[in-house]
């Protein structure tokens, strides 16, 4: 009888020590299930936080100092605005849409060396240069194309050129959709800049963008270009909740002339920097 009654209570004992076992397995799996629902809230939160930054970015861009916003040249190391019980920090940095490991590739009505081709001006060399075979004029013009990954949105391009002599004096900035039909952006007589930036009206849809050069500072060499930029911004954002970060990236060619709402990106949204 004892024997019975001392396998009952080793038994119940297993039983217990079982639902204990099972129960506690439970209890701390739904404890790492809340603790990693709380994680995915907060992470959202963050996500939430610098998507907000990035509109503010834009916004100040967009946006002259006039009326409250930055202007379309705002650059910043770091500018960080606390919402709610998180923050978001915007870096903006200056962008160039026609340098080739961005994607830009380029092209030329004549080159003077191998080594001075049209590809010359997009390298983010300044040392290097495109240099026309002949000195360009009124009626045998010389050219350098920039063709874009993905359609822009620009008005504000520049260029440096190899020496005062081989500048361009009359030049236009044109710009294309299909590469085949251009349309005048700016027209300059007279310049005597070596390092010379053009803005201009917002264009849309912009695949090509086209340097036409009828003069030059003088000399009997061509024209020469160091340097050839399409200048854009790019938009780093990070949100910040309880210590958690993520970030996201944009390029944007922003206007803060009128009308205040053109503006152009790399992506149809903004890419995700992991780690952030």
């Amino acid at each position: 009888m004892n024997q019975e009654r001392g396998v009952i209570l080793i038994s119940t004992f297993i039983v217990m020590a079982t639902l204990t076992a099972i129960a506690a397995s439970f209890l701390a799996m739904q404890s790492v299930q809340m603790k990693s629902a709380g994680s995915d809230v907060v992470s959202h939160q963050a996500l939430w936080l610098a998507e907000a930054g990035m509109q503010k970015a834009i916004w100040n861009l967009k946006t002259p100092t006039g009326s409250g916003g930055q202007g379309e040249n705002w650059t910043t190391t770091g500018t960080t605005e606390n919402l709610g019980a998180g923050s978001y920090t915007m870096v903006l940095t200056r962008y160039d849409f026609a340098l080739n490991t961005n994607g830009g590739t380029a092209s030329a009505s004549s080159q003077s060396a191998q080594g001075q081709r049209a590809s010359k001006a997009i390298d983010g060399d300044d040392e290097s240069r495109w240099q026309s075979a002949n000195v360009p004029s009124s009626t045998s013009p010389e050219e350098i194309i920039v063709s874009f990954p993905y359609p822009l949105t620009l008005n504000k391009v520049r260029f440096l050129a190899h020496t005062s002599n081989q500048r361009p004096v009359d030049y236009t900035w044109e710009i294309s959709t299909d590469g085949s039909t251009y349309t005048v952006a700016v027209s300059v007589t007279g310049n005597a800049d070596i390092d010379r930036t053009d803005a201009f009206s917002a264009q849309s849809n912009v695949n090509h963008l086209k340097l036409k050069v009828t003069a030059i500072g003088g000399g009997n060499k061509g024209v020469a270009i160091s340097i050839l930029e399409a200048i854009g911004s790019k938009i780093t954002s990070t949100g910040t909740v309880a210590l958690l970060n993520r970030k996201i990236e944009q390029t944007v060619a922003a206007d803060d002339g009128s009308p205040q709402n053109q503006v152009a990106y790399n992506e149809t949204d903004w890419n995700e920097i992991v780690p952030a």
